[in-house]
């Protein structure tokens, strides 16, 4: 019994540890704005490098490497894209960033002028709502606000999650 990862697997798990550092090359690159774009394009990239190997790396290929490298693979897409996207996107972080980069003390209508850029806690409020009803969570009817199916299963989610790692 062999406990050694085969070739392919051995090119996931490269190509794995591989992505941190493409993500990082690509944001040097202007035409990729956008987060979301350079993560796509990063996980595009290592996917099409990872059929490459699985076509040129020499020896022999087993259905099994190859299906347990591409869950390699995807599995450190999901961790990454995890980490990513809470660089990227944490609302939390980015409004620690907006507060660090004023370089003083702020009020909190300040500090909201600073993250939305000029906008005032008014023009912050509706971006947040904005997402939620971009994102089918809540829906606007006759200028009132409910929250849809999806919006509810998400809240009940969050509420488990709070609950189950003792914080609500």
């Amino acid at each position: 019994m062999n406990f050694l990862p085969g070739p392919v697997q051995t090119a996931a798990i490269c190509l794995s540890a591989g992505l941190p550092l493409l993500l990082l090359c690509y944001a040097r690159i202007a035409a990729l704005r956008g987060a979301g774009r350079r993560f796509r394009s990063g996980c595009l990239s290592v996917a099409a490098l990872f059929v490459l190997a699985c076509v040129a790396l020499p020896g022999q290929r087993h259905l099994d490497d190859v299906i347990g490298g591409f869950f390699l693979l995807a599995t450190a897409m999901m961790l990454c894209y995890i980490l990513f996207s809470l660089l990227a996107w944490g609302f939390t972080l980015t409004l620690l960033t907006a507060l660090v980069q004023a370089g003083h003390p702020l009020t909190s209508e300040q500090w909201a002028a600073a993250y939305m850029q000029g906008g005032d806690l008014g023009t912050f409020a509706h971006n947040r709502l904005k997402l939620l009803i971009g994102s089918g969570m809540v829906t606007a009817v006759d200028g009132k606000l409910t929250p849809t199916a999806k919006g509810l299963a998400v809240a009940q989610l969050v509420k488990l999650v709070r609950f189950s790692t003792g914080l609500g």
